[in-house]
């Protein structure tokens, strides 16, 4: 049995630590449960949000556990679509260069454009990133999560910058993360067979639990979804301890929902 858990918004959000998280993810480590972590946060690199997990929760994650939407990004492209444009942020940039992938800033230059959570977004950037689509660039989106979850609420997530370009091109883009093909593909290729999926977001964790056989959801309270709202999910929680509580039952037979 696997489980494929959220981070931002489940794990933790921003700088404060989800109550009783940390004990879960010690929990589902110390039952032999094989843990993955699927983030469309493309901010950061692997090896950057396990040293974070780690050591925000005391518990071990490696960085060969970490799969982001930057690197279903880069698997989406094929031989000849570079330099590559980024709008974005270290996760992209550093899953290219591992890919031996040229960036480029000139929009004539670029050949596909990737864009995510960019905390230094200029109007600059954004006009050469609609400039590289409009001179017939590939729009590749590594999520269009609209908010990001904060210890004091919501910020605008990488969905926010998608929007903007798509809006000055009228191009739509394709999306790499949850819940979408590339992700799923890359979840796959590490092994992942049936999985619980632990996540905050609606329209991405239970979306990606749904659009598998063999993957069930728990929609956790703790992050972007409140509670009444529909959900679709297998099961309702509030919390990761509470997730981790099913996931070690063997869950109930019957989905459950928070009052």
């Amino acid at each position: 049995m696997n489980v494929i858990c959220d981070i931002d918004g489940v794990v933790y959000r921003g700088d404060q630590l989800v109550q009783g998280s940390d004990l879960a993810l010690g929990r589902l480590t110390r039952a032999g449960i094989g843990l993955w972590f699927a983030t469309n946060n493309s901010t950061k690199t692997p090896e950057m949000v396990s040293a974070r997990i780690t050591e925000m929760t005391g518990v071990d994650v490696p960085p060969e556990s970490i799969i982001t939407s930057s690197e279903a990004a880069v698997g989406m492209l094929e031989d000849g679509e570079w330099p590559v444009m980024v709008l974005g942020s270290e996760g992209i940039t550093s899953a290219l260069e591992r890919a031996g992938i040229e960036v480029t800033d000139d929009p004539t230059d670029a050949r596909a454009l990737l864009v995510g959570l960019d905390f230094d977004l200029s109007y600059g950037r954004l006009a050469r990133a609609s400039d590289a689509v409009r001179a017939g660039a590939r729009f590749i989106a590594t999520n269009t999560d609209p908010t990001y979850p904060v210890a004091g609420g919501l910020l605008p997530g990488g969905g926010s910058m998608v929007a903007a370009v798509q809006t000055t091109t009228g191009v739509g883009p394709e999306v790499a993360g949850k819940p979408h093909a590339p992700m799923r593909a890359l979840l796959r290729s590490r092994g992942i067979g049936e999985a619980w999926v632990i996540g905050d977001r609606i329209d991405t964790d239970v979306a990606l639990a749904r659009a598998e056989p063999d993957w069930r959801s728990i929609l956790v309270l703790s992050g972007v979804t409140g509670d009444g709202q529909a959900s679709g999910a297998d099961h309702v929680v509030p919390d990761l301890s509470a997730a981790v509580d099913l996931v070690l039952a063997g869950g109930p037979t019957v989905p459950i929902s928070v009052p």
